[in-house]
C-alpha cells in the first residue's frame, strides 16, 4: 500500500467514516441488534423504521447521558430521514423486494465496520497457529495438485496419497491404536472454523457488490449511443450468463450447486452435530454457536444473492424493452409528421408541370425476350453389376432387432418425478432410480437427461460427478455410468 492510496481510502473510505463518526455507537449497535443477531440478510423498510424509533427511545430512557444532539442525530428528525442519511452514506442498500416493498439491506463498507468490532470484542483464548499454517500449506498443496494437466504427474501424486492412507490404516491394525487430536487442536480448529464462518457470512454482501458492478458495467455498454441494437438484444439476453462466467460468478455458484445437494448438506449437518457433541469442545460450543447454523445462513444469504441475480438480469431485459418501446415511438412520430406534411400538400397543384424527369430512353426487358439455355448432349454413364459369387445373407438378427425396438415414455417418467416431489422439495436422480429402477436400459437414462434440460426447475450439477450401476437390455448384463449430478426441483 503506497502513501496516496493510503491516504484517500482513509479520506473516502465508508468504513473509516463510520468508525470515527459520532453517531458510529448507535448505527454500529443498531445494525448489529436487527441484522446479525436475527440472521436476517434484509428488512422492510416499515419494520426497521419502527425498530429504530423505539430504539432510539430506549437509549433516552436506559442511559440519561445519551443525547441525540451529541450523536449528530437532530431531535426532530424522523427515523426515515435517518435511514436515507445511512443509505446516502453508503452504508444501508436500498432495493424492493417480489411484493414491491422497500426494503434495507447492509452494505459491504458497514459489514467490514461490524466485522472489525466482532473481531476486537472476540475473546482469543489462543492464536491457533498450527491449524492457520496447516490450512496455508494444503492450500498450497492444493493449488499445485490440481493445477498440473499432466496425466503421470496427477497419478503419482494421487498414489502418494493412497499410500500414506494405507501406511496410517496399517499402523492402526498393527497397534490397534487411534492418534487423535488433542483438546488444544480440536478447539484451535473449532475457533478458525468459527473465525472463517463469521468472514463468509460478511463477505456476502462484498459478493452481491461485485455481482452489481458487472451489471452496471453491461448496462453502460448498452447506454452507447452508436451500439446496434443487435449487440443490445445479444448483450441482454446474454447478461445472466456474463455474471455466472465471471470469476466472482463461477466461485459463487460453485458454492451454491455444493450447497444445493442433499448429501453435502446432509453430512454437514451430521458433521456440524457430531462436533457439538465432542467433550473436548464443550467449553467453546455455548459461546460460538454460530456454526450450528451456518447451514440456514449460507442458504439464506446465497438464495438472497441468486435473487438479486435474477432481478439484475431482469432489470437489464427491461432495459431493452424501454429501448424498443422508445424506438417504436420515434418511428411513430416520424410516420405522423411525414403524414401531415403529405396533407399540407396534398391539395396544391406541382408548381412545374413534369414532376420527375427520367434522361434517356426506357430499356424494356420482357421475360419472354431472354433466350433459353442451349441444351448439352451429356455423356451416358455406363456400368455394369456382378449378381455372381455374393456372400449370403443371413436376415434374422436384423429382422429379431426390428421386432424388439421399444419406445421410452418420458410422460410416465415426468409422473414419477412429480409423484416423487410431493413429498420433497428435490430429488436427485441416484435417488430416484432407487425408488424406480431401470427397465428399459441406457434409452431410460437418456430419457432422464432430456427431462432435466428441457426444464427451468431442473438441474444438472457439471460439478459433481456421479456413478450408477443399471441393468442393461440384455440379460445378466450390467453397465457402468459416470455422469453428472442431476436434481430434480419441485
Amino acid at each position: 500500500m503506497e502513501y496516496e492510496q493510503i491516504k484517500h481510502e482513509l479520506k473516502n473510505s465508508a468504513t473509516l467514516k463510520l468508525l470515527r463518526s459520532d453517531n458510529a455507537p448507535l448505527i454500529l449497535s443498531f445494525f448489529y441488534e436487527q441484522f446479525k443477531v436475527t440472521q436476517r440478510i434484509s428488512i422492510t423498510q416499515l419494520e426497521l423504521e419502527t425498530k429504530l424509533g423505539n430504539y432510539l427511545e430506549f437509549l433516552q430512557d436506559i442511559y440519561p447521558d445519551f443525547d441525540r444532539r451529541s450523536c449528530n442525530v437532530p431531535e426532530g428528525k424522523s427515523p426515515k430521514e435517518y435511514l436515507n442519511k445511512w443509505c446516502d452514506d453508503q452504508l444501508l442498500r436500498k432495493t424492493f423486494n417480489s411484493s414491491d416493498d422497500s426494503v434495507f439491506t447492509l452494505t459491504p463498507a458497514a459489514e467490514k465496520a461490524i466485522a472489525w468490532l466482532e473481531d476486537l470484542k472476540r475473546r482469543e483464548e489462543f492464536v491457533g497457529t498450527e491449524s492457520r499454517f496447516l490450512q496455508i500449506f494444503s492450500l498450497l498443496k492444493e493449488i499445485r495438485d490440481r493445477s498440473t494437466t499432466d496425466i503421470e504427474t496427477r497419478i503419482t501424486q494421487l498414489e502418494q496419497d493412497r499410500d500414506r492412507i494405507q501406511q496410517e490404516i496399517d499402523q492402526i491394525r498393527q497397534t490397534g491404536v487411534v492418534d487423535p487430536y488433542n483438546p488444544t487442536q480440536l478447539q484451535e480448529r473449532f475457533l478458525l472454523a468459527n473465525q472463517i464462518t463469521t468472514q463468509l457470512r460478511a463477505d456476502f454482501s462484498v459478493v452481491e457488490q461485485n455481482f452489481r458492478s458487472l451489471t452496471r458495467t453491461v448496462q453502460e455498454a448498452q447506454l452507447q449511443q452508436d451500439i446496434r441494437k443487435g449487440t443490445v438484444i445479444s448483450r441482454v439476453l446474454d447478461a445472466d450468463q456474463e455474471l455466472k462466467d465471471s470469476n466472482q460468478g463461477r466461485s459463487f455458484y460453485a458454492f451454491w450447486y455444493f450447497l444445493m445437494s442433499t448429501s453435502n448438506r446432509q453430512e454437514l449437518k451430521s458433521l456440524i452435530q457430531t462436533i457439538y457433541t465432542l467433550e473436548e469442545l464443550q467449553p467453546l460450543t455455548q459461546e460460538y454457536g454460530l456454526l450450528r447454523r451456518i447451514e440456514r445462513i449460507l442458504i439464506d444469504a446465497g438464495e438472497y444473492i441468486v435473487q438479486s441475480n435474477h432481478r439484475l438480469a431482469e432489470k437489464l431485459r427491461q432495459m431493452l424493452d424501454e429501448r424498443n418501446l422508445m424506438e417504436n415511438r420515434r418511428v411513430a412520430e416520424l410516420i405522423t409528421e411525414v403524414q401531415r406534411l403529405a396533407l399540407q400538400v396534398a391539395t396544391l397543384a406541382p408548381p412545374d408541370p413534369d414532376f420527375w424527369v427520367l434522361e434517356g430512353e426506357p430499356t424494356v426487358n420482357l421475360v419472354m425476350a431472354r433466350p433459353l439455355h442451349p441444351l448439352e448432349e451429356s455423356e451416358m454413364p455406363t456400368f455394369s453389376m456382378d449378381f455372381s459369387d455374393l456372400p449370403e445373407v443371413m436376415l434374422d438378427e436384423e429382422i429379431t432387432a426390428l421386432y424388439q425396438q421399444f419406445y421410452v415414455d418420458e410422460e410416465a417418467l415426468v409422473q414419477r418425478i412429480e409423484r416423487t416431489l410431493e413429498q420433497r422439495t428435490e430429488v436427485l436422480l441416484t435417488e430416484l432410480l432407487q425408488l424406480y429402477p431401470v427397465t428399459q436400459g441406457l434409452p431410460e437414462i437418456v430419457a432422464y437427461l432430456a427431462i432435466a434440460t428441457q426444464s427451468d426447475r431442473h438441474l444438472i450439477n457439471t460439478s459433481t460427478i456421479e456413478s450408477i450401476t443399471i441393468t442393461s437390455l440384455e440379460p445378466e448384463k450390467r453397465l457402468q455410468l459416470t455422469l453428472p449430478q442431476v436434481i430434480f426441483h419441485r
